[in-house]
């Protein structure tokens, strides 16, 4: 059998759909008809796309692991790529603008000169997905289906592309997955794949088991304490005659907590945590991920959180702005803006964040974030003086090395061990003292 010669293809086939915003840029930065910092990349139509090479680049190093790895994605020197993947053109999604800020860690405050506009496609977009797999002699005998098998299982369950992807943007997962396998040494297959008649075999998807049992994950629930707002500027014509300047941020019909918010908060928490530990805070980069000089990718991994409409309800608040000198309000100062208070005291509020490789201190830490923010010693979103932002916990699953720890009312474990818990929640501490 001649090495070169083709005899198979696998065809997979499916629906791409964005679970949260997606950021892929174009590398344009501001132009003449478009402030914004940094724009979403378009095709010539001026719709957005997802190109192949980033999902072929995602599913590469999802799959590093595979014994068919340089034989399906190739490498430079032995063999060319048996995977094609085409574009994703994606429809039903709109464009959507966020912004962000450099904060000072130590005054909790924004960087003069460090704020930025950029472009996402707003969740819900979809386009077609297809991924022609060229199966040729020298593939002969390795096991591809089991390969495809996996990929297949990873893409319903979902992928991270793009930018943001540790602040919770580009998770996107597949849906009507269908994937044939022609085998060309099979007349019916080689007459199947030029007349478009069903093929004998397909290939369905494998169920995900995480080997990577060093992921620290923890999914909580949480309901707000009074009211919260992520500030929105961009208000419609009824609240502009209404005189409200801020709204709290949507998504499509759900509010939102920002990824970049929920990891802006615990990040600057950590730091704080350090702090008290007279711990140096560069010990985080390593963490949460630095835009220095030395750029280190994150491992700190936050989900966007949705609030959904039917537990929440908005009220306008007029308020005056203060003289900090005199304590007095500013004359013709007042402005309104438009929080969300919570209707009942149920689960309103899902956070979701990981760290991959985590080591037993990072563990003990995330404990501790997730145990402040479940007491509401740490706030969400803006206006957190006047008390906005609080949350108590309700209940959380924390799963890491294989086990899995649950907390219920008042952070009470109700499965695993609590005393397994405690130890690795004092880690931490364990850890700054050796350090």
């Amino acid at each position: 059998m001649i090495d070169a010669q083709i005899i198979g293809k696998i065809l997979i086939t499916g629906e791409l759909v964005l679970k949260s915003p997606l950021l892929i840029g174009d590398g344009a930065g501001e132009t003449a008809d478009n402030f914004k910092d940094i724009h979403v990349l378009k095709n010539q139509e001026g719709e957005p796309f997802i190109p192949g090479t980033s999902i072929c680049g995602v599913l590469r190093e999802e799959f590093k692991h595979f014994e068919v790895l340089e034989k399906l994605f190739g490498d430079k020197d032995k063999f060319q790529s048996a995977i094609q993947i085409e574009d994703v053109e994606l429809t039903g999604g709109k464009i959507i603008y966020r912004d962000g800020v450099k904060i000072d860690t130590f005054k909790g405050t924004g960087v003069e000169g460090a704020k930025y506009d950029y472009e996402a496609v707003e969740r819900g977009a979809s386009g077609d997905l297809r991924i022609l797999i060229n199966l040729r002699g020298c593939h002969a005998g390795e096991n591809f289906k089991g390969a495809v098998a996996e990929i297949l299982g990873k893409l319903e369950s979902g992928i991270r592309l793009g930018a943001l992807t540790a602040k919770g943007f580009g998770l996107a997962a597949a849906e009507n997955l269908d994937a044939e396998f022609y085998d060309f040494r099979k007349k019916s297959d080689v007459i199947a794949w030029f007349t478009d008649k069903n093929v004998t075999e397909k290939i369905k998807p494998a169920k995900i088991i995480s080997a990577d049992s060093d992921t620290f994950i923890v999914d909580a629930d949480f309901t707000f304490n009074s009211s919260f707002i992520v500030r929105n500027y961009e208000v419609d014509a009824a609240d502009r005659e209404n005189k409200i300047s801020a709204v709290s941020m949507k998504s499509l019909a759900d509010f939102v907590i920002p990824g970049t918010s929920l990891k802006g908060i615990f990040r600057h928490r950590a730091d704080y945590i350090f702090q008290k530990l007279n711990l140096s805070t560069n010990f985080l980069n390593n963490l949460m991920g630095s835009a220095g000089d030395e750029k280190i990718k994150s491992r700190f991994i936050v989900a966007e959180s949705y609030v959904e409409n039917k537990n929440v309800v908005e009220f306008a608040h007029a308020r005056n702005k203060i003289d900090r000198f005199t304590g007095g309000t500013l004359q013709g100062a007042l402005f309104k803006t438009k929080p969300v208070y919570q209707k009942n005291f149920v689960p309103t509020l899902h956070v979701h964040f990981e760290i991959v490789d985590a080591k037993e201190f990072e563990a003990g830490l995330a404990l501790f974030l997730l145990r402040d923010l479940w007491l509401g010693n740490v706030a969400i979103g803006g206006e957190k003086c006047i008390g906005r932002g609080t949350v108590t916990g309700i209940s959380a699953k924390i799963k890491f090395k294989g086990k899995i720890y649950e907390l219920g009312a008042g952070g009470k474990v109700t499965k695993g061990d609590a005393v397994e818990l405690s130890n690795l929640a004092a880690s931490i501490q364990n850890w700054g003292e050796s350090n």
